[in-house]
């Protein structure tokens, strides 16, 4: 059970769109594309603040078109994903990336949001 992910920490967000999120993912992660959403954990001596989460609006209004989902359940999937970096969860291979979406599944049920499919 994931609920109450961070309850006496604070996270920010910041919602851009898909040029600003593909700077940040090419100074930060050398990486030159656009994603939907990237994770910055803070410093452990920062408390409470956990960290930072970058949005980009263009992916969820994409995304969320090709998933079948309202704008709010692609927006709530991948900030619970996002959440989910935050706390320590990655997903390099199949099994790991299967519990992640498990994990994102159950944070958005825990909001009375349901999603099925979301993300790429």
């Amino acid at each position: 059970m994931v609920r109450g992910l961070f309850p006496t920490e604070q996270v920010a967000l910041r919602v851009m769109d898909d040029a600003a999120i593909r700077s940040l993912n090419r100074q930060f992660r050398n990486v030159d594309r656009a994603t939907d959403i990237l994770s910055f954990p803070a410093d452990p001596s920062d408390h409470p603040h956990r960290g930072d989460l970058a949005l980009s609006w263009d992916a969820v209004q994409r995304q969320a078109r090709d998933n079948g989902n309202t704008d709010v359940q692609e927006a709530a999937a991948l900030l619970a994903h996002g959440m989910l970096h935050l706390a320590g969860h990655d997903h390099p291979d199949d099994e790991s990336q299967a519990e992640m979406d498990r994990l994102t599944r159950e944070i958005c049920a825990s909001a009375g949001i349901k999603v099925e499919n979301f993300g790429h």
